[in-house]
């Protein structure tokens, strides 16, 4: 009956080792990531700062044609900017028409 209680006790003990390592290792691939991206937005190429091999972090630089996100966020915002003034363009365009149809709905 020690023998099984003793057992038992190694069993659990080498769970409760494991499942703390796997939390670690996931936290750690957590701020491996947030890292990268970092890395990502400030228009370096992943792993630069992030790489854990000093000989291969110095080789990397600024890459050439490697392009931010913030630009491509920023050429889809400006896209979307122009094609909301685009809209407010016609309206104002149209704005007699509009005029027209509020007078006509408010006498009916």
């Amino acid at each position: 009956m020690e023998a099984v209680m003793i057992l038992i006790v190694i069993f659990v003990f080498i769970i409760v080792i494991t499942s703390i390592d796997e939390s670690f290792k996931m936290k750690r691939r957590k701020m491996d990531a947030a890292l990268k991206m970092r890395e990502m937005e400030g228009g370096y190429a992943p792993g630069t700062y992030s790489a854990y091999n000093y000989k291969r972090r110095r080789r990397h630089s600024k890459v050439e044609g490697f392009t931010p996100m913030e630009e491509t966020n920023r050429e889809s915002q400006r896209e979307l900017l122009k094609k909301g003034i685009d809209d407010l363009q016609q309206r104002l365009d149209n704005i007699e028409i509009i005029m027209q149809s509020r007078k006509a709905h408010e006498k009916e």
